[in-house]
């Protein structure tokens, strides 16, 4: 589209995280994880261990329905997820043998959200350097990155942009509406997912809409998931910040899709 991409001065982003995905590392070793962190802990001085995440990747095989494909490896210490983490854990880094992550995502509620051409596009380039400069000096392998994914997080809270059920269903575009024949109230409790896919089968916009209590806090919100995948041309840094970029142009435009002019003035649109 050559309309400006939509921008929020009040977005409700709680969390982003952009990945690049590509088949497993063999060389991989848990201990490369402890040597990785000594590399980055002046930024990044906190770590811990998490279940490694499915190796997914986008497909067009179908032609009735998305699909994607999934592996799962078993859990030993060479498939863990690696968290590295700043003090105050607002930003980190994820490592496992066929995945590299980063993220930012608020820990109090009111952190500021950085922007993507700011802070989020710019250190995944500076991270993603380190870690293939890493993979390189200790004969580990070379990355070939099979999909890029970038995830938002809005979490839409109860008491600040709506309170009830009638607030919640005038936050969505129309396609968020009452029955046909007006039967059904509102809904007590709700999840909405769904896809579009990209020109030239490009990638897909995934989005799921839910009500949750927010972990951090507790609080009642309604949560917008956004979700972008798609596999870049090359494994070149240059091809994949520009899927990165294309990625997030469908998440900022998507998300002002799905929402209403009403909710665009709660949080501050400005073009």
């Amino acid at each position: 589209m050559n309309a400006p991409i939509p921008e929020f001065s009040r977005p409700p982003v709680s969390e982003v995280a952009v990945s690049a995905i590509f088949p497993s590392l063999e060389n991989w070793r848990s201990a490369h994880a402890g040597v990785y962190w000594s590399r980055i802990i002046q930024k990044y001085p906190l770590t811990e261990v998490r279940m490694p995440l499915p190796y997914q990747i986008e497909t067009f095989d179908d032609e009735i329905r998305p699909t994607s494909a999934i592996k799962i490896e078993l859990p030993t210490p060479d498939v863990q997820r690696y968290w590295f983490l700043t003090d105050p854990p607002i930003r980190l880094i994820q490592v496992q043998r066929d995945r590299f992550a980063i993220n930012w995502r608020k820990i109090k509620g009111d952190e500021i959200y950085p922007r993507y051409k700011n802070d989020i596009r710019p250190r995944f380039e500076e991270e993603w350097k380190t870690f293939v400069a890493f993979l390189a000096e200790h004969k580990i392998g070379e990355p070939s990155v099979q999909q890029c994914d970038i995830t938002y997080v809005n979490d839409i809270l109860r008491g600040d942009d709506w309170n009830d059920r009638e607030d919640l269903r005038a936050l969505f575009s129309p396609w968020w509406a009452k029955g046909t024949d007006g039967f059904l109230p509102l809904p007590e409790t709700l999840r909405i997912a769904g896809s579009f896919t990209m020109p030239e089968q490009g990638g897909r916009l995934h989005f799921t809409a839910q009500r949750v209590l927010r972990a951090i806090d507790n609080r009642d919100a309604l949560q917008l998931q956004l979700i972008a995948r798609g596999r870049p041309k090359s494994s070149k840094l240059e091809d994949i910040l520009s899927w990165m970029d294309l990625g997030h142009e469908w998440v900022v435009r998507g998300f002002a899709d799905l929402t209403s002019p009403h909710a665009h003035k709660l949080w501050g649109r400005t073009q």
